[in-house]
């Protein structure tokens, strides 16, 4: 009891010790919105994590959640499954936000984002004492070999080595029940949790056999619908000091054992093991942060100087500097130049009814989609201001552009924009002109000209492009 009490207090001073957590104006907004985070984590898997009798959350990763709960302006809720699989199941159908203790796999890739690795969990695997020293996973051979279902392990395993016969298990104790019996020849998993329940269960009749390539890098995964929940993961990561960390390990994989004194020592370099792997991960993903850090900052004031920091596209400032360039280019070589002026149609009143964190995606939606549409080289997006944009084209025909810009229009109004429980569709208004520039036209004067063009279109009922010719142009 003291030494749990210890620990605890231990915990406690790391969390107020810890530096505030730093959030933008737009993942503030979305943690305000949300109100409440979810997570999901195995139930069964000690020491890592599991569920308790009580229903509490236990294990390394409920330590980093009281971490985490003391960074967050928000509350992190545990929502129960019965599994793994089911608790990927609740991620892949939005029921919760986080899994804690994640790899990133092809599969998993497809409805959640992870963060970089902050736990990595060398790859055993476990036979029985007479069993031979396993070297390689070719000396494996033909024989029938335990595997957790549902874990990224077993999905990465089939994937690397085709012909293992690999039997999916409930629970590593099932799969060491298995061995035992001698329905497996070996139980794969990782050095933490198979040292645990050997250690736990007082097995003597087994050993760790072992080590298996492909160690568990385990990330915070999160849904990929909301981006912004990554970016907030990534923070509270960086924010786990490194002494706190080793707390973290020192308490859960401490070795206490009463077997035979080789058993002991087994457990013991299994600790260590897994000690020093997590210090020195932690240990160089500090020294790379440092070294990272001035080029980083350099690089982020000018990507931000150029650059709109809600959409990602180019900002006014940068258009200033190159469509006088592209003027230039477009007279000297007689090419055609595309200006287009586009304008979200009602964008205020979306804005007043849903919110300005739902008008941030309406934005964020409305210029991946026209990144999707013109991706050339030779095709410029830039933000204007407010739900204005410009797309400057080099080189391509007017009856091309025209083909381009209402497949855009269409393809914007039948993609609904949706956040939490609010959607909407977007429609928007495009005046545009596309021709070789003349001598001594200016970027302001054909600006004007599509701006014209904007107000036909909006005149002409919005949700369509509508062309503008500038007489004197050269052919």
């Amino acid at each position: 009891m003291n030494r749990w009490f210890c620990w605890l207090l231990l915990l406690g001073a790391a969390c107020l010790q810890a530096q505030p957590l730093v959030l933008t104006d737009a993942q503030r907004d979305y943690l305000q919105m949300k109100q409440t985070l979810r997570y999901c984590i195995d139930p069964s898997w000690p020491p890592f994590e599991s569920v308790g009798p009580d229903g509490q959350h236990r294990g390394m990763s409920a330590d980093y959640v009281s971490f985490f709960r003391s960074q967050l302006p928000i509350p992190l809720e545990l929502l129960p499954t019965t599994s793994w699989p089911d608790s990927v199941a609740a991620a892949e159908q939005r029921r919760c936000d986080l899994l804690l203790l994640a790899m990133p796999t092809p599969s998993r890739r497809q409805f959640m984002n992870f963060t970089k690795p902050y736990l990595l969990i060398p790859s055993v695997i476990v036979t029985r004492t007479d069993h031979p020293r396993v070297k390689s996973v070719a000396e494996l051979g033909n024989a029938q070999y335990g595997i957790r279902r549902g874990f990224g392990f077993a999905e990465l395993y089939r994937q690397l080595h085709p012909t293992l016969k690999l039997v999916e298990v409930q629970s590593y104790e099932e799969g060491l029940l298995m061995v035992q019996s001698g329905q497996l020849t070996g139980m794969f998993g990782n050095m933490g949790s198979l040292g645990y329940l050997l250690q736990q269960y007082k097995i003597t009749n087994l050993k760790i056999a072992g080590r298996l390539p492909g160690d568990s890098e385990l990330s915070i995964a999160s849904r990929n619908d909301e981006p912004l929940l990554n970016e907030i993961s990534q923070l509270l990561i960086d924010q786990i000091d490194p002494a706190l960390q080793q707390q973290i390990d020192n308490h859960w994989l401490s070795v206490r054992m009463e077997t035979s004194e080789d058993y002991r020592l087994v457990l013991s370099v299994t600790a260590a093991a897994l000690l020093v792997l997590s210090a020195l991960v932690w240990a160089y993903l500090q020294v790379r942060r440092l070294n990272r850090q001035l080029l980083q900052a350099n690089a982020r004031l000018a990507h931000q100087s150029l650059h709109d920091g809600l959409t990602g596209l180019y900002n006014r400032t940068f258009m200033d500097e190159k469509l006088p360039a592209c003027l230039s280019l477009c007279q000297r070589e007689q090419m055609p130049l595309t200006l287009a002026v586009l304008d979200l149609d009602h964008f205020k009143q979306i804005n007043d009814l849903h919110g300005h964190l739902f008008g941030d995606q309406c934005l964020r939606q409305f210029a991946a989609l026209l990144q999707q549409h013109f991706q050339r080289p030779a095709d410029m997006l830039v933000r204007f201001g407010g739900e204005e944009f410009v797309l400057v084209s080099v080189g391509v025909d007017a009856a091309t552009m025209a083909q381009m810009l209402q497949q855009f229009v269409t393809a914007l109004a039948a993609v609904p924009v949706a956040l939490a429980q609010q959607q909407s569709h977007l429609t928007v208004s495009i005046g545009w002109l596309c021709q070789v520039p003349a001598r001594g036209q200016t970027a302001a004067q054909w600006l004007a000209q599509a701006d014209k063009a904007l107000y036909r279109a909006k005149a002409n009922g919005r949700n369509c492009a509508v062309q503008t010719e500038w007489a004197g142009a050269e052919h």
